[in-house]
């Protein structure tokens, strides 16, 4: 188990008011100097209050003015930036130790959008440690690639990814895409304007991540995304899948509350420049990371208050880039996100009346309508482009092949994992049989008709967060799933199913990745059936894979002076290979419309509750200095599109 090594700085007294003066982003002056020679100096913008409903900070030392900065790409394929320079190494402890209020009853603070307000909700959240530098460097581009790593196998055994099905192509405008999110990348977690979210809270309590991770920092990306996006052009990379952090752009989360327009400049630039690279901007409005404010206000996503929220959130960002945005998520992964609301340390916010049993349920009532409202307004406003939300999961084979019982299961798994969320937007615009069967309205509430009809048809294609696949059986025990269904103190009640990550004779479905990731194993062999059954389910004309991605074994554990060996990801290299060799034949042999596929993730970044322990990057990302250092997937993904992409 690892600690975050940083020094804190506390931004406990600083005030949040209007960002009138937002300041323009620093001036970069390319030259062949060490980056060690790069100085920064900033100004903090005055506090002052506007009429305008914008937030303005002092708390910056994190609004920039010009600033002259120096990229010095190195031959070894690791970052070397003004970040690295600035961060003078600076190491220290362990934020969770500095833990901010108790989290207040649902209800008790008042809805005042004053910059005391806001200083009441970071309290809760308690001591946030501040970013080691508040500028954007502009890289000197292109980024020359360094040597590829050999080949580690020898061709009879292992082709290189340039020669895997080497006459199949993916169709023309396929996506070859790279994942973040706005909480798990970004860092930066109080600057230019931006309110709390509920992470930044969870993260501070105690167990809450097994290595006491916070996202202040991460890989600040929030500064550093010029650099991350020239990083991964010259692999190939014509896509990125990022999520915007409502509490940037509505650091209260209201539909009442200002604007932050410091947040909307700030996606607003990174969308432009992503463009100017050549890499197209796919745009996820919620991923996890719900603005705390709302959470104390009403209890968040447990409350139907939240739905004209996020639907005034979404019409502000609609807006703010449309003609710039072609393809655009509501929701991350809604079903995961549902399930995370009922359990710690998120269980003590719930809206009154919710409990842990119902919250999962109430959340995806209310979740599903934010969706098909936003949706609604996104085609009444005439917005460019298409629109979806991420779904996860599998549909996996049952256990046993010529079981009824686990036939059954496999359906009951389908319905609970994918068909919540999927059968009312693709198929019927209600909830799933299965799920009102079992779910009585205290749980589930029930869809009315004009809900119905906003509901289905509200997604423009279908994508799927797609990491394994696994087998189903029914509940093992004596009373089977009959016994289940009817006794809700069953430990596998509502789902009444087992996921299976091996086969009746006792072999694994894959190989597993990283103990820190049980849930996780390599199933090229089961994606294509897990596919077509998607498709044949819930038709459409396009299908994205929106994520996938594997955490190589060990990974985490390992320490910077072990770089040449957290490069060699070869665990993580071969599932991409399969998988993407998997997709190809389903887009030529199954006739799938899959057009893009994005690998989890860009970068290595905090991983919810396991932290850093849990590490998906195609690049290594050192914590201290933030230096980043291409892993051997990301030269296999580089080759593989470059084989394969017309």
């Amino acid at each position: 188990m690892r600690t975050r090594s940083r020094i804190i700085c506390s931004f406990a007294v600083l005030l949040f008011c209007t960002l009138n003066g937002y300041a323009q982003e620093s001036t970069a002056v390319v030259s062949p100097i060490s980056s060690s020679s790069v100085s920064q100096s900033t100004s903090l913008v005055s506090s002052r209050p506007t009429s305008t409903g914008t937030l303005t900070s002092s708390a910056s030392a994190t609004t920039s003015q010009a600033t002259t900065t120096v990229i010095n790409p190195t031959s070894t394929g690791t970052l070397t930036s003004s970040a690295s320079a600035t961060t003078s190494q600076a190491t220290t402890t362990v934020i969770n130790q500095s833990q901010g209020a108790s989290f207040p009853p649902v209800g008790s603070i008042p809805r005042e959008y004053s910059p005391e307000n806001l200083d009441r909700f970071w309290a809760i959240v308690g001591e946030v440690e501040a970013p080691p530098f508040t500028t954007t460097p502009v890289p000197k581009t292109p980024i020359a690639l360094p040597t590829p790593p050999p080949q580690l196998y020898p061709s009879f055994f292992s082709p290189a990814p340039k020669d895997i099905l080497p006459d199949l192509k993916f169709p023309k405008g396929f996506l070859f895409g790279l994942d973040t999110a706005a909480f798990q990348v970004e860092g930066a977690v109080k600057d230019e304007g931006k309110g709390p979210t509920m992470w930044d809270w969870a993260t501070r309590q105690p167990n809450a991540v097994i290595d006491n991770t916070t996202g202040d920092i991460t890989d600040l990306q929030y500064f550093l995304y010029k650099e991350d996006t020239a990083r991964v052009t010259p692999l190939g990379v014509n896509a990125h899948s990022f999520s915007i952090s409502w509490s940037r752009i509505f650091p209260f989360g209201t539909a009442d509350s200002p604007v932050n327009q410091a947040g909307l400049d700030h996606y607003s630039d990174l969308i432009d420049y992503s463009i100017e690279q050549g890499v197209e901007p796919v745009v996820t409005l919620f991923h996890w990371d719900t603005p705390l404010p709302l959470q104390s206000f009403y209890g968040g996503f447990t409350s139907g208050e939240i739905v004209n929220d996020f639907v005034h959130y979404a019409k502000t960002v609609f807006k703010a880039y449309n003609g710039r945005v072609k393809t655009w998520y509501t929701f991350n992964e809604p079903r995961v996100y549902c399930g995370q609301i009922a359990s710690y340390p998120f269980d003590v916010t719930l809206a009154p009346g919710v409990n842990v049993s119902t919250a999962p349920y109430q959340c995806s009532y209310n979740l599903i309508r934010a969706h098909a409202r936003a949706v609604k307004a996104f085609r009444e406003m005439g917005i460019q482009g298409e629109i979806a939300f991420k779904n996860d999961d599998f549909i996996g084979p049952p256990w046993r092949i010529n079981s009824t019982e686990d036939a059954e299961a496999s359906e009951r798994h389908t319905a609970f994992q994918i068909g919540v969320f999927s059968d009312p937007i693709y198929k019927t615009g209600d909830w799933p049989k299965i799920l009102t069967d079992t779910l009585p309205p205290s749980y589930l509430p029930r869809l009315n008709e004009s809900e119905k009809r906003d509901i289905l048809g509200s997604a423009d294609f279908f994508a799927i967060d797609s990491y394994r696949v696994q087998l189903i059986s029914a509940p093992r025990d004596a009373g089977g799933i009959r016994g289940c269904v009817a006794d809700e103190s069953h430990p596998l009640w509502p789902t009444c199913n087992e996921i299976m990550s091996f086969d009746t004779g006792g072999w694994s479905v894959g190989v597993s990745a990283d103990p820190a990731a049980p849930w996780l194993q390599a199933t090229p062999g089961l994606l294509r059936g897990a596919l077509r059954e998607m498709q044949k389910r819930w038709p459409t004309k396009k299908m994205y894979i929106s994520e996938f991605g594997f955490v190589e074994p060990f990974e985490g554990t390992r320490q910077p002076q072990e770089l040449f060996q957290i490069k060699e990801d070869v665990a993580r290299t071969n599932y991409f290979m399969t998988y993407l060799g998997e997709i190809l034949l389903a887009i030529h042999e199954d006739k799938l419309p899959i057009a893009g596929a994005f690998a989890w993730s860009m970068v290595d970044n905090i991983e919810w509750g396991s932290g850093l322990s849990t590490r998906f990057g195609i690049q290594y990302v050192d914590d201290t200095t933030l230096e980043r250092s291409y892993k051997r997937s990301a030269f296999a993904l580089a080759e593989f599109f470059k084989a394969h992409l017309q």
